[in-house]
């Protein structure tokens, strides 16, 4: 079977496997997006199967323990193209109706009322911002546990922030899959200042994780290369 793997990122979350506490990526001003050509081969996110996961926290006062939720959202859509063997651009749209928590699921009250307050204009105000967006400016080749790094605009709320991660990326035929780490925002820059209520003081770093499963769009031509020869640039 040929396999194809490359160096990429984009947006969704799966389960975690670490709780260790990273700081925020850095922000910057949105930059100009990556665009692609008409030879280029496209690939459609799975939105039935593509995630970004989501953790976040809390503290109550005269506690020294954190607590806090963890969930999922959806992928509303999502295009990734492929010119000779590398990624160059992707769009995706993160629907933001879809948030819901998963470790109040014995709960469902508990999990409903969680729910709506993360749409609530306290935090993502789903009704007013339906979606959140990501856009790849640039896609760079690293060596490590990752195999390569993304940059892209990341806007929520209707602010923009070009942010950087790393992800591995694999294509299997006509499947492509896109596994981020673990990375963290800071929810303050995305315009999100709710601070808490209950006694509790909600912290500022929310812990993401992508997770895209694509398909290629029918009548696209297939970009592959023989299993032992695998490696790809990405620039």
């Amino acid at each position: 079977m040929k396999k194809v793997f490359l160096g990429l990122s984009a947006v969704g979350l799966i389960a975690f496997t670490s709780c260790e506490k990273k700081e925020a990526v850095k922000v910057t001003d949105s930059q100009e997006v990556a665009t692609a050509s008409e030879e280029a081969v496209m690939y459609q996110a799975d939105t039935s199967t593509s995630t970004v996961d989501w953790r976040g926290y809390k503290i109550y006062e005269g506690e020294t323990e954190e607590q806090g939720h963890h969930g999922i959202m959806k992928l509303s859509s999502g295009t990734i193209a492929v010119e000779n063997n590398k990624i160059v651009s992707g769009d995706f749209s993160i629907d933001s109706n879809s948030i819901e928590s998963h470790d109040l699921n014995e709960s469902p009250d508990d999990k409903a009322k969680l729910d709506g307050h993360l749409r609530s204009p306290d935090f993502l105000d789903a009704e007013k911002f339906p979606n959140a967006t990501f856009h790849i400016t640039s896609v760079n080749q690293i060596e490590g546990e990752y195999n390569s790094e993304i940059s892209g605009n990341f806007k929520m709320r209707e602010i923009e922030k070009n942010i950087t991660f790393k992800a591995n990326i694999g294509i299997d035929g006509d499947k492509m899959t896109i596994a981020s780490e673990e990375f963290t925002i800071n929810r303050q820059d995305f315009g999100i200042t709710f601070k808490g209520g209950g006694n509790s003081i909600i912290k500022d770093n929310v812990t993401l994780r992508v997770n895209v499963q694509a398909n290629k769009v029918a009548g696209a031509d297939a970009i592959v290369v023989p299993a032992e020869e695998t490696v790809v640039e990405v620039q």
